[in-house]
């Protein structure tokens, strides 16, 4: 992967990261389960870690500090795959549960597609162990899913 390719792809997925920061923080206005809530906090934890993950990889010195970029996050998410922040504040407990499962399979995804492509062996690691404990957070949400609501969502 070249070098610009390789920035473009890691400014991509700390942005994905907070976006999910973001919306973790968000969703749990819509929710009534302790533990749910407990988790979704949890996850907003290590999705703000993700993302200083990647920021440490990051191939150059054009970003602002990563305290910044929290901040402007905060101020203007940009939530991906077209989530608009009013549905967000709209969703209800169980369907924050469905789009937080279906984002983080999408995540993955995508995390293991670019790994397959870089060659940096650092870079590689860090966005391979990303895309295993973004597998982590789906299990752990279908968990709190099946729990809640008794059955397996798709």
């Amino acid at each position: 992967m070249p070098q610009t390719e390789l920035k473009t792809a890691v400014r991509k997925m700390i942005q994905v990261e907070l976006d999910a920061m973001n919306y973790y923080l968000k969703a749990t206005e819509a929710m009534q389960d302790e533990g749910a809530i407990f988790n979704f906090n949890l996850l907003a934890d290590e999705e703000r870690e993700h993302a200083r993950s990647f920021y440490q990889i990051y191939p150059g010195d054009d970003l602002p500090v990563f305290d910044e970029l929290l901040k402007q996050a905060e101020v203007s998410p940009q939530l991906t795959q077209s989530i608009d922040i009013g549905l967000i504040a709209r969703l209800n407990e169980r369907q924050a549960l469905q789009l937080a499962m279906k984002l983080e399979k999408e995540v993955e995804g995508n995390l293991r597609k670019m790994a397959t492509k870089l060659k940096n062996t650092e870079a590689r690691a860090v966005i391979e162990k990303n895309a295993e404990s973004t597998l982590i957070h789906y299990e752990m949400i279908a968990t709190d899913y099946a729990r809640l609501y008794g059955e397996e969502c798709d």
